[in-house]
């Protein structure tokens, strides 16, 4: 599910654009910065790969994000909203998270699928 580049779009199956900058964060240093030292950007998506149990944090941060959980087959399996300084609980089955700016993610539904053009 990772994008062919940098300008991919992160969009659900049924066509709803939810960003036009969407990135896959496959490098150690690129996750480690993540929204670090980013400014708040509505159309920016970052995609972190996640191993099994492992949980994201929003330390350091001075905004909130919302992040959805995604299966091997894109589907969402969970959505929540990360205020600074928290750490989210890990999802079970969840390969993928997909990091937007709070609000981003209103209306997205559990099932739905994510795919990046």
């Amino acid at each position: 599910m990772p994008p062919s580049s940098a300008a991919s779009s992160l969009r659900t199956e049924s066509g709803r654009v939810l960003a036009t900058d969407a990135r896959w964060l496959a490098h150690f240093w690129e996750r480690g910065r993540g929204w670090l030292a980013r400014k708040p950007d509505p159309n920016l998506a970052l995609g972190v790969p996640l191993t099994e149990g492992e949980r994201l944090h929003s330390i350091g941060m001075r905004f909130s994000l919302d992040i959805a959980y995604c299966d091997s087959e894109g589907s969402v399996l969970a959505v929540c909203t990360l205020a600074p300084a928290r750490v989210a609980p890990p999802v079970p089955r969840a390969v993928v998270a997909w990091e937007l700016l709070a609000g981003q993610l209103a209306g997205l539904s559990l099932g739905e699928r994510l795919r990046c053009d």
